[in-house]
């Protein structure tokens, strides 16, 4: 890891860990550390020059650290709080440019056009084709019952799922191959599971 990735992980990690709220079942440092690590992986294997690569990885770390300041418009607070950091040790102004253009790609509605963006919008949802997706989903519900203060039920969480996975497809020609048949695999065991309900 180059001087730039370093320190904003260490940043990261201790930032989430003095400030996130324990609510945070999802959205949080092993979240972080999975974009990170999937970012590497999506950049490495698509032929991502270096210098490109390190912009998507500081990215990564930072692109939901505005969840402890608010849920909504996240990634705004996530730009605010990368630049603080990023002009603090002096990184180029047009670095900072390229590495919030990157945050910002990981709001929902976002198209991604450049490689760049079609990595970071991937590796922000690669557990939809991984084995632990269901695990994950389960996180993620355990968040939103405690932010919203409401249950949500076996049956509503299962549709909203479905349609999440089932509206939602890889960028990259490397998680096309490496992840979309887990990917089906994950909609039919939901399939499954509703019709069991």
């Amino acid at each position: 890891m180059n001087n730039i990735v370093k320190s904003a992980s260490e940043f990261v990690s201790k930032l989430l860990k003095e400030n996130l709220p324990s609510e945070f079942t999802y959205h949080n440092l092993i979240h972080a550390c999975d974009v990170f690590d999937a970012v590497t992986e999506l950049g490495k294997n698509s032929g991502l020059p270096d210098e490109e690569l390190e912009i998507i990885q500081v990215a990564a770390w930072f692109h939901d650290t505005g969840f402890i300041k608010c849920c909504l418009d996240h990634e705004n607070k996530s730009i605010e709080i990368a630049k603080e950091f990023l002009e603090n040790i002096r990184c180029p102004d047009k670095k900072i440019d390229r590495i919030t253009e990157i945050i910002i790609m990981t709001e929902m509605t976002n198209i991604p056009l450049s490689l760049s963006d079609k990595i970071i919008k991937d590796a922000d949802i690669l557990y939809i084709g991984k084995e632990d997706f269901y695990s994950k989903c389960l996180s993620l519900k355990s968040e939103l019952e405690s932010i919203d203060h409401k249950n949500i039920t076996e049956s509503e969480w299962l549709y909203s799922n479905l349609d999440f996975i089932c509206g939602t497809s890889f960028f990259t020609d490397y998680a096309k191959s490496h992840y979309e048949k887990e990917r089906q695999k994950n909609i039919s065991h939901l399939n499954e599971m509703i019709k069991k309900l």
